[in-house]
């Protein structure tokens, strides 16, 4: 076990590396914390579609990650998450375009709860019958979504945006391609990505570190082998945009307007590229953030309500700025947007507001840190990227002003797509 303390957060991190290429990291918490929380994350998720092993390439239907995280609940006994509550542990799981994270909270039997946790993954129970019922559930789930207008304007807006990459569809799949999963496809999905060399353990709060060192050296012994680390392939995206304008009459209460942006992505390290998107996270907020002098404009003139939101999305070889409105004055608001975005934005920007949004940034990070799940997987974010958590807080007050001058300069009309809504 390797012990590492952070002065400026006051935390330790305990590190156990198994001979088999896991990790566990532990970051224990005394009084007032009386819960722990457990996330086991492989990075595999939405956007890992096609992948090398060995000589073969292998294509999977879009949705895969998320229906393996559907079926790896499921247990020869019944459902992973009765016997999770009988223990009175509150069990979770979340597939991202990156990573697959399973998680649960408890005050009590967490050492087993951990150990039904690892037993859940290591053994997986799937075969033809119940991937085959397990379609309709999904296909339930895909349609709620569907049926909301949002969700679909966002699925559009990413189609409209990407001609190949796995961004154009939604994590879930489609209707179509969730039929196409078969319970092999699921098992070499297994095989290639949820081998414990893949794995990362992020266990923080009440913990007994000699309890956990000591079940995880067994562990070692019971599964010794280091499997080869799998190789995800990415379709080359050209950077131009599939549909730059459209526009649909809906049966609505109020017209909906999304403006995406997309990036051109760089090659950069796990630091810098933190630094890039906080740098855009930042330009974004002060330009149309809730306390900026833009949005209480746009507010007091009636041109959006309170849904306004922006957000950036930063994802293996696609990276995208998302504006969402909803507005009784879609053509003004339209020009209005694509104006400060494009044109003359960059005027209100001024270094004294970003050197006063800068502490206010820092602090909601650092703030952030006591939630026990935040940080747990935030930690396990950062450690898939190649990065540690708590040096992100020094690379934030590394970002200068010329930095989020430059991400603005980033945002133009020949990478925009609009998709507008409109009431009927």
């Amino acid at each position: 076990m390797i012990k590492q303390y952070y002065s400026d957060f006051n935390e330790d991190v305990a590190i156990i590396k198994l001979k088999n290429g896991m990790q566990v990291h532990i970051l224990p918490k005394d009084e007032p914390y009386y819960s722990t929380y457990v996330e086991l994350s492989v990075p595999y998720g939405a956007m890992d579609l096609t992948y090398k092993k060995k000589d073969a390439v292998f294509q999977t239907p879009y949705g895969t990650a998320h229906f393996f995280e559907h079926k790896a609940f499921a247990m020869p006994d019944g459902d992973a998450f009765t016997t999770f509550s009988t223990m009175g542990v509150d069990a979770n799981a979340m597939t991202s375009y990156n990573q697959t994270s399973y998680l649960f909270m408890a005050t009590k039997k967490v050492m087993e709860a951990l150990d039904y946790l690892l037993n859940m993954i290591d053994t997986p129970y799937i075969h033809h019958d119940n991937v085959e019922s397990e379609k309709s559930i999904i296909a339930e789930e895909l349609k709620m979504y569907l049926d909301d207008p949002n969700t679909v304007m966002h699925n559009q807006l990413m189609e409209h945006m990407y001609a190949k990459h796995p961004m154009r569809y939604d994590i879930g799949g489609t209707l179509d391609s969730i039929m196409e999963i078969t319970h092999e496809t699921l098992l070499d999905v297994y095989e290639t990505f949820y081998r414990p060399s893949n794995r990362l353990i992020v266990i923080a709060g009440k913990v007994d570190l000699k309890a956990l060192n000591t079940y995880f050296k067994a562990y070692d012994e019971k599964y010794p082998l280091k499997y080869p680390k799998p190789k995800t392939i990415l379709p080359k995206e050209p950077q131009r945009i599939s549909t730059k304008y459209h526009v649909e009459v809906k049966d609505l209460a109020i017209s909906k307007l999304m403006i995406g942006f997309k990036l051109k992505t760089k090659r950069l390290s796990p630091n810098d590229q933190i630094k890039r998107e906080t740098a855009m996270a930042m330009m974004t907020n002060l330009l149309l953030g809730p306390s900026s002098t833009m949005f209480e404009s746009l507010l007091k003139e009636g041109l959006i309500n309170q849904s306004f939101s922006i957000s950036t999305n930063f994802e293996k070889q696609a990276e995208s700025i998302v504006l969402y409105a909803e507005t009784k004055k879609i053509n003004k608001l339209k020009r209005v947007l694509v104006a400060c975005l494009t044109e003359d934005g960059i005027n209100s920007l001024t270094e004294e507001a970003f050197n006063r949004y800068q502490k206010v940034y820092l602090g909601q990070v650092i703030y952030a840190l006591n939630n026990l799940e935040h940080k747990a997987y935030l930690y396990g974010k950062y450690y898939h990227m190649g990065a540690n958590l708590f040096d992100v807080v020094s690379l934030l007050k590394e970002i200068t002003f010329e930095d989020v001058k430059a991400s603005y300069h980033e945002l133009t009309k020949k990478n925009m797509s609009i998709l507008i809504y409109k009431k009927a």
